[in-house]
């Protein structure tokens, strides 16, 4: 199943996975009047709302960051396709 977590106050960081990150299968940052950040994993240890989460990117891609940090803001499970 896949978990898309909402993320308060979240931070893209280089650097290599660190012990505990979580796998970040899709990353959206959604630049509107009501800006929206999103991760969605396929990891069933997301913590509770309000904790701190920490993702990095599954495959290495060329866009700068590797790691994701911040808050859960709001979790929504979604059925795997």
């Amino acid at each position: 199943m896949t978990i898309r977590v909402f993320i308060q106050s979240g931070r893209l960081l280089p650097g290599p996975p660190q012990p505990g990150d979580l796998p970040a299968e899709r990353v959206f940052i959604h630049a509107s009047e009501v800006p929206e950040f999103w991760v969605e994993t396929d990891s069933e240890a997301v913590p509770e709302l309000g904790r701190v989460v920490t993702f990095a990117l599954s495959r290495p891609l060329d866009v700068g960051f590797e790691r994701i940090v911040g808050t859960v803001e709001r979790k929504l499970n979604k059925s795997s396709r």
